[in-house]
């Protein structure tokens, strides 16, 4: 079926002015699958590069009929009466690591405030005396309310409860030295900055056992220290020859290892770190532990003393601004893309009705399990990389902080069962968010309750979101590296949250949009200032 938006039979077409004193324009077809915030900064970085001889005419496409970065966000009323308008999840970025994002918002001309956020924590356990099943053990106001918001838990003794405060507080700066001083074992660290300086464009450093290398290159017979760093351009760059190249996805140290070879005790890594790192990331206890112990040292490294940010009119305002300069009837919402078919040196996308024909370049910006489906050959790219799903629930119950004593209660709540980080966001009045819901128990294999052991109600949940969240593993990490070796090829590209060397979080987005766009404007013969240029 022939495409309606397109009436050209080419990948490409030279447009001129009509007296002729103007050189020609080659309009370039792209096609992006998937409206998350990768998908649309890939979009908006090729749609407002259209000056000069290359002009990009970009396609979005996504099955769901709004867009992705903000499908899952509602309106809801608050027990006051107040509408409210609420990001599904939450959508906060802390300075020092979010670099990129901070940078692109700004350069938008979006408003963000500090989100000033208070945390409890808490934890069930078989030996907790409190009625309510649980204990709550520490209160933190943050920068902003340390004084107000911070104490002693209600049902806490004062002897019992200082003489922790002692003991948290020493592990606390011994983390911080340790995160500050201290390189983990393999694996990847990057430097997150927020002006690129093009007089000094490596970036990346991984760092592989020197007896791998040994046995990987060598034989036993030598080894040579330069293969032990490689250092990248930017962010993915393969201009490095393969005979530089050093393996990072063996050898790589663990979160649980890192621990280990540092001696933190193991109520420290249980109470404070996983209860963190598990809601940031919205992962398990188990997925983070296993997670690179560079991905979480470099975030707690880069976000100290750094404050928590919120998009003061919540995502939509985010898309409204990277939609503005494309053509509303090149955003195809409510069509999922069933297959890419290839026309030789061009594309065609094929929805459930008709194709779109012509497109010379095709950005994937879906979880790996979807890419994989849509292009066969990345199959044997991702096949090991994991996924799970992540529960958010927004409701209006308020028996979900029942296990708490009401003077306890924060801006985020945490508790730790045993295989899991339950996070709920106070909102507004009367309204909360609630991540990886459950019943509070002590053994992970027993059953979730319809309203998870009378603690929410079905009736008043005003909406339930699953989301795919990528595991961030060894494996993930030599896929991205396998992945930088095909990006591009037959013009076919991969972004998303989880395509970069971090945590998977929104700085991924932008980096890898960053990344794929600037080598697809490379190849067209153009180069543009990205919003990480501007302080």
């Amino acid at each position: 079926m022939p495409d309606r938006t397109s009436s050209i039979s080419s990948s490409t077409t030279a447009i001129s002015s009509s007296g002729g004193s103007t050189p020609a324009r080659t309009v370039i077809k792209v096609a992006v699958i998937g409206t998350g915030l990768a998908g649309l900064v890939s979009a908006y970085r090729l749609a407002t590069s259209n000056s000069g001889s290359v002009e990009f005419e970009v396609h979005l496409f996504d099955e769901s009929p709004v867009i992705g970065f903000d499908a899952s966000s509602i309106s809801v009323t608050d027990s006051d009466g107040v509408e409210r308008r609420v990001d599904v999840p939450m959508r906060s970025f802390a300075g020092g690591y979010y670099t990129r994002v901070i940078a692109l918002y700004r350069s938008l001309g979006l408003q963000f405030h500090n989100a000033k956020f208070s945390y409890s924590f808490s934890e069930v356990s078989n030996d907790v005396k409190s009625e309510r099943g649980a204990e709550t053990y520490y209160m933190h106001g943050g920068q902003k309310q340390l004084i107000k918001k911070s104490g002693r838990p209600v049902e806490k003794g004062r002897v019992a409860y200082y003489a922790s405060l002692v003991a948290v507080l020493f592990w606390y700066i011994y983390f911080t030295l340790v995160a500050a001083f201290s390189r983990p074992k393999g694996g990847l660290t990057f430097e997150n900055e927020a002006r690129l300086d093009h007089s000094r464009r490596a970036r990346y450093w991984y760092m592989t056992d020197p007896d791998d290398v040994l046995n990987e290159r060598s034989g036993g017979s030598g080894f040579k220290s330069r293969n032990l760093f490689r250092k990248e351009n930017i962010y993915g760059s393969m201009e490095t020859g393969d005979e530089d190249e050093v393996m990072i996805g063996t050898g790589v140290e663990t979160l649980r290892e890192y621990v280990a070879r540092w001696h933190f005790p193991r109520w420290f890594v249980d109470r404070f770190m996983t209860p963190l790192f598990c809601a940031m990331s919205t992962c398990t206890v188990d997925t983070i532990m296993d997670a690179p112990a560079a991905d979480v040292i470099d975030y707690k490294r880069t976000t100290f003393m750094k404050p928590h940010y919120l998009l003061s009119k919540n995502s939509r305002s985010a898309v409204d601004a990277l939609t503005a300069c494309l053509n509303p009837d090149n955003i195809h919402l409510g069509m999922a893309v069933k297959s890419m078919l290839s026309e030789g040196s061009t594309w065609t996308i094929r929805t459930g009705d008709r194709d779109y024909n012509h497109f010379v370049h095709v950005i994937i910006a879906t979880p790996p399990s979807v890419a994989r489906e849509l292009h066969p050959p990345l199959e044997k790219i991702f096949k090991d990389v994991k996924s799970e799903y992540v529960r958010v629930l927004v409701h209006t119950d308020s028996r979900v902080l029942d296990y708490m004593n009401p003077k306890d209660i924060r801006d985020l709540n945490l508790i730790r069962t045993a295989d899991r980080a339950e996070a709920t966001h106070v909102l507004f009045p009367g309204v909360y968010q609630t991540t990886s819901p459950t019943t509070l128990c002590s053994y992970p294999d027993q059953p979730e309750s319809a309203d998870f052991g009378g603690r929410i109600a079905p009736e008043k949940i005003v909406k339930e979101s699953r989301f795919e969240r990528v595991v961030r593993s060894a494996e993930l990490v030599q896929a991205i590296e396998k992945m930088r070796k095909h990006q591009g090829r037959h013009n076919v590209w991969v972004t998303g949250s989880w395509m970069w060397q971090g945590l998977v979080l929104l700085e991924g987005c932008v980096a890898s949009a960053d990344y794929v766009t600037e080598r697809i404007k490379t190849k067209s013969g153009k180069t543009t200032i990205s919003s990480r240029d501007i302080v």
